[in-house]
């Protein structure tokens, strides 16, 4: 194999320590090898550094260890290596003797023939816009967790306002849930004061739906949960604030992406936590849907291509853009509702709506790359433009 850097370093990532191994030699010589080993306090990262740039390395490869690789990396790049992050998944070494010092061997020689891509690594603030998108994911889905349980409360304990409450954790709802949890009496009076007026069911209706068998343990288990959802909620809400402070300086892509059918304002928030405002590390917008995960692996044996799903790629933005094009085939006049539809008459509508996700990603790179807006084309436009091609 070709060597595709001279002078290299290979680090090995834990929480405690790191180890690092330089490879320096020519490409017809055998390199020589060297290795160290760090804390992982900055103090001593920063004696790290002093290292690898006393012997010239260009190039320094390290593997995305959970989050053990984030502060080693930036205290490294002010000093001007080239910085390459990799899957471990795609850099594991041969099955046999283990030790951090083999694998920094290992992930140096990698980086010396350049065997490895590099991950995605966009600048700070759209690393920190990141973690609040995706940390407002998992508070979302912890909310969800939380109504379920009272979900399964109210069940257990046979008590059916679901049945005629759409959304019990509204205001009408809220007050429901409150008689319960304080134990005051069920009855006409007291169900017609919580009963917003645009709820359809008579206050008889509510009344027998609330006439159920609530334990005491049960009530208090409600009381906390519904704490507990309170709280979550209310770090939501801080959470929205924060992502539109970071979004300012970014604001007009950010109403721009709004303009694409399908993109609303959260989804716009997640495709430029993901994507970032440069797309040139992707050369194409075809290897930025390989990168979401929006396009299908290759599969063939003796000759034969044959079906395969799509890969794993960057969940975050894959939900969101799928999300994105179950909304856009729901629009009316839209050229993406009728290529949905075109395609749906060959294949099956989840594939098709995996297919639309993939133009909106690629409409999103060329709006990103070229600072163009979004135009929607009426449907006797699109058949001209399509016979002009």
């Amino acid at each position: 194999m070709d060597v595709i850097t001279e002078k290299c370093c290979g680090i090995d990532v834990h929480q405690k320590q790191i180890t690092l191994t330089t490879l320096i030699g020519r490409a017809d010589q055998k390199p020589r090898k060297n290795s160290r080993r760090y804390g992982t306090t900055s103090p001593e990262l920063r004696q790290c550094a002093n290292w690898p740039l006393e012997k010239g390395v260009e190039v320094v490869l390290m593997e995305s260890t959970g989050q053990y690789w984030r502060p080693v990396w930036q205290i490294l790049e002010p000093y001007g290596f080239k910085m390459v992050l990799c899957n471990p998944r795609i850099i594991k070494n041969i099955p046999g003797k283990k030790t951090d010092q083999k694998d920094s061997e290992w992930i140096a020689e990698l980086a010396r023939l350049g065997l490895v891509a590099a991950s995605f690594i966009p600048p700070r603030p759209i690393q920190e816009l990141r973690e609040s998108t995706r940390t407002r994911k998992s508070l979302t889905e912890t909310a969800t967790s939380i109504k379920n349980k009272i979900h399964n409360i109210l069940q257990r304990s046979n008590i059916k306002l679901t049945t005629y409450v759409t959304d019990i954790f509204g205001s009408s709802g809220q007050k429901l849930l409150a008689l319960l949890i304080q134990g005051k009496p069920i009855n006409l009076q007291t169900v017609s004061k919580c009963m917003h007026a645009k709820l359809k069911a008579k206050p008889e209706m509510i009344v027998a739906a609330l006439d159920g068998s609530l334990s005491p343990s049960d009530r208090q288990i409600l009381k906390i949960e519904l704490a507990l959802l309170a709280d979550v909620q209310q770090a939501i809400h801080a959470l929205e604030l924060l992502i539109e402070e970071q979004l300012q300086p970014l604001e007009e892509l950010y109403l721009r992406l709004q303009t694409i059918p399908g993109i609303s304002k959260h989804i716009a928030q997640i495709v430029i936590a993901e994507v970032g405002t440069d797309v040139s590390p992707f050369p194409t917008a075809h290897h930025l849907a390989s990168w979401a995960g929006l396009c299908p692996g290759n599969y063939e044996s003796a000759g034969q291509s044959k079906s395969s799903h799509i890969l794993h790629g960057n969940v975050y933005l894959k939900t969101a853009l799928v999300t994105a094009a179950l909304g856009a085939k729901r629009q009316t006049c839209s050229g993406l509702k009728d290529f949905f539809y075109r395609l749906k008459g060959h294949m099956s509508a989840q594939k098709a709506v995996v297919a639309l996700a993939h133009k909106l990603l690629r409409i999103t790179y060329a709006m990103i790359e070229t600072g163009s807006n979004y135009q929607e084309y009426r449907k006797d436009q699109r058949a001209k433009a399509l016979v002009g091609q």
